[in-house]
C-alpha cells in the first residue's frame, strides 16, 4: 500500500492511494482510530508527484508513502482536535513543520488519528471519541496518549504514523500494538504546530512496521530541528550494551531477558555489563520528581485559560490531572526546571562506558483494559518516562507477536468474539546517548 520507495506509474501510484484511503474508511473507521480522512489532500500531492515522475525528476525520500498524523498535529484546514470536546482555537491555517517536512519528501498525509484527549494519559482510555481498539486484541489495551496512529500502522492501514510522546506516548502504544516505536532526542525535531502537553519533555516520534523507513522518516524531520546538533562519535566497534535494569526487572521481563541473550550476549554483536543498576538506578529516580513537578506545572498553565469556560467539557481523567498542578508555585516550578537541567547535563557522561542501555519496554506484559488499575499507568510508564526526563533517544521494538500475525487476525475475522486469543505483543527499549538517534537507529537495524 505505496510502500515502495520511489516514483511510480500513476495509474499504480492512484491505486495504492486509494486502497489506503478506503482501508482508513474501513479498518480504520472500525478500529475508532480516525478522526479526520485527508484525502483530498493526499491525491493531490499524489498528483504532483506523478507530474514529479513524468518530467523525469529523482523521486524523493518517501515518494508515494501514505502516513497518519496524531490529531495533535496541526494540517492545515483540518481541525486539531486534541481527542476532545474542547474548543482550543480555530482551525489551523498552516501545517506543523513536521507534516510540511513529510510532504515535501514526497510522503502522502491520509488521516488525522484519535488519541487520549490533549495527549494527558499513558493507557489511552479517554477520548471525547472514545478508546481506539487494539488490532492485536480488542481486549487489550492500546496504550496512549497516540493510540490511533500506532493502531492504524499496527493494522497495516499505514506504513508510518506521526505520534507525540511526552512519557512514553510512541513507545507504549507501539510495545501495546506490536510495531516500532522511536522516540528521538529531545528538541531533535520541531515540535511547532503540535499543541503542548509539557514542553520541557515534548517530543515528536514515528511509528512504523520497517525500520529503514522509519529511518528514512526520521532522517527527514530531524532536518528542521530546533537543536539538530551533529550525532556523538560512533561506538566502539563491539557495542557495549547495559542491561541493568533489564536484569533487575521481575520475571515478567524473562522473554526480553531470553531475546538478549540470543541478540547480544550470545550472538557475539556487543559486550554487556550489568554493573551500572546503582548509577542507573539512581539517575532515574533523581529525574521522577522533577518530571512530575514541570509536567503538572507547565500543563495546568497551558490549559487554565479553558477551565472556567469548558472544564467540564474535559474527560475527567484528564480534568483531574490538569488540576492536580494549580497549586504548584512558579518559584516551585523553576527550581524544578533548574535542577532538571542540572541532571540532564550530567547523566550524558553515564555513556563514557556504555554505548546503549536496553531495557523492557514495560513493567510487566499488556494488559486488559478490564485489568487496568490505579497501579497501571506507573507500570505502563516505568522504562520510558526516565528517558523523556533525560532527553535521550530511544526505540522499542517488538519481539513476540508480530504486526504479520494482527493483520493476518484483521483479514481473517479472527479477532471477533469466541476466536482464539491471540500471543501478547512483547517488545524490547534499546536507548542511546543523546543526539545518537540515527547511530542508535542503525544498531537496532542490526538487532
Amino acid at each position: 500500500m505505496g510502500e515502495t520507495n520511489g516514483a511510480q506509474g500513476e495509474q499504480g501510484s492512484m491505486q495504492s492511494l486509494e486502497q489506503t484511503l478506503a482501508a482508513v474508511e474501513g479498518i480504520g473507521r472500525d478500529l475508532n482510530a480516525v478522526t479526520s480522512v485527508m484525502g483530498d489532500r493526499a491525491r493531490t500531492l499524489e498528483k504532483k508527484s506523478a507530474e514529479r515522475a513524468a518530467a523525469g525528476e529523482e523521486a524523493r525520500a518517501l515518494e508515494g508513502i501514505p502516513f497518519a498524523v496524531k490529531d495533535v498535529i496541526d494540517v492545515a484546514g483540518f481541525p486539531t482536535t486534541m481527542g476532545s470536546n474542547v474548543s482550543s482555537g480555530p482551525d489551523p491555517s498552516a501545517s506543523a513543520p513536521v507534516v510540511s517536512l513529510l510532504e515535501r519528501a514526497g510522503a502522502l498525509p491520509v488521516v488525522k488519528t484519535n488519541c487520549q484527549e490533549y495527549s494527558y494519559g499513558i493507557l489511552g482510555d479517554e477520548s471525547a471519541f472514545g478508546r481506539v481498539i487494539n488490532p492485536v486484541d480488542p481486549a487489550l489495551c492500546t496504550g496512549g496518549s497516540s493510540s490511533g496512529s500506532a493502531a492504524l500502522v499496527a493494522a497495516g492501514v499505514v506504513p508510518l504514523a506521526l505520534g507525540t510522546d511526552t512519557a512514553g506516548s510512541v513507545r507504549v502504544p507501539a510495545a501495546c500494538q506490536g510495531v516500532i516505536g522511536f522516540k528521538p532526542t529531545f528538541g531533535t525535531v520541531s515540535a511547532e504546530g503540535v499543541f503542548p502537553l509539557s514542553p520541557s519533555f515534548d517530543t515528536v516520534g514515528l511509528f512504523a512496521r520497517d525500520l529503514p523507513l522509519l529511518t528514512a522518516a526520521f532522517r527527514v524531520i530531524s532536518g528542521n530541528g530546533a537543536d539538530a546538533s551533529p550525532a556523538v562519535s560512533s561506538p566502539a566497534e563491539t557495542p557495549r550494551i547495559d542491561l541493568s535494569l533489564l536484569n533487575a526487572a521481575d520475571e515478567s521481563a524473562a522473554g526480553v531477558r531470553a531475546w538478549a541473550s540470543e541478540h547480544l550476549s550470545g550472538s557475539g554483536k556487543a559486550t554487556t555489563t550489568s554493573a551500572n543498576v546503582d548509577y542507573l538506578t539512581e539517575l532515574i529516580e533523581r529525574g521522577i520528581d522533577f518530571y512530575d513537578i514541570v509536567r503538572r506545572y507547565e500543563a495546568y498553565v497551558l490549559h487554565k485559560q479553558f477551565l472556567d469556560d469548558q472544564g467540564e467539557q474535559y474527560q475527567p481523567g484528564v480534568w483531574a490531572k490538569i488540576l492536580s498542578g494549580q497549586n504548584i508555585t512558579e518559584a516551585e516550578y523553576q527550581s524544578n526546571v533548574a535542577s532538571l537541567e542540572e541532571l540532564r547535563a550530567t547523566a550524558e557522561s553515564f555513556f563514557d562506558d556504555v554505548d546503549f542501555i536496553i531495557t523492557p519496554a514495560m513493567d510487566g506484559e499488556v494488559a486488559a483494559w478490564d485489568e487496568l488499575g490505579p497501579e497501571s499507568a506507573a507500570k505502563f510508564m516505568r522504562y520510558s518516562l526516565p528517558f523523556n526526563d533525560l532527553g535521550w533517544p530511544a526505540v522499542t521494538l517488538p519481539i513476540g507477536a508480530t504486526v504479520g500475525e494482527a493483520q493476518s487476525r484483521m483479514a481473517a475475522g479472527a479477532n471477533s468474539p469466541g476466536s482464539a486469543k491471540p500471543a501478547k505483543p512483547e517488545s524490547v527499549q534499546i536507548v542511546g546517548p543523546p543526539r545518537s538517534d540515527e547511530r542508535l537507529l542503525e544498531f537496532v537495524s542490526r538487532l
